[in-house]
């Protein structure tokens, strides 16, 4: 069993991981570009399968994330997440969680996603959303944490 200590921490870093998914959705509804970079590693990955190509937009590194994110616009809905899984390995950790975006455009799906501690702060190492609806997009080849 493990220690008061370890479980604490792990208390720590799940609440932590789960404010750093909801900074996100802040962010991106109210477009703040440079906020949004930096809750990613230096090279970190958005994986985006809500789009008009066929195949998801797939942006590595912050400077690409820059660029990437720049074209954000505020919005007039709430994203909601729900439905947080979170495995902890460590520095290491995988995760899924369901988001519904009401009001203005609505949609909904999950992200799939990698974290990684960097000098004691959780970041995203990789981020990939797969729309459920009004599109449905999953990825077959992919299985959830």
């Amino acid at each position: 069993m493990a220690t008061i200590e370890e479980r604490l921490c792990a208390l720590e870093d799940r609440f932590a991981i789960s404010e750093l998914r909801s900074r996100y959705c802040w962010y991106t509804v109210r477009a703040l570009r440079h906020e949004v970079v930096e809750l990613f590693t230096e090279d970190g990955v958005f994986e985006n399968a809500r789009s008009s190509e066929d195949t998801p937009a797939i942006v590595t590194g912050r400077a690409a994330l820059q660029d990437y994110f720049s074209r954000m616009r505020p919005a007039r809905r709430i994203p909601l997440v729900t439905n947080e899984v979170t495995h902890i390995h460590g520095d290491q950790v995988e995760g899924t969680c369901a988001m519904t975006s009401i009001g203005e455009d609505p949609f909904c799906g999950h992200y799939i996603d990698s974290f990684r501690k960097v000098e004691g702060r959780w970041l995203f190492s990789a981020r990939r959303f797969f729309p459920y609806w009004p599109v449905f997009k999953p990825d077959k080849d992919r299985q959830h944490p």
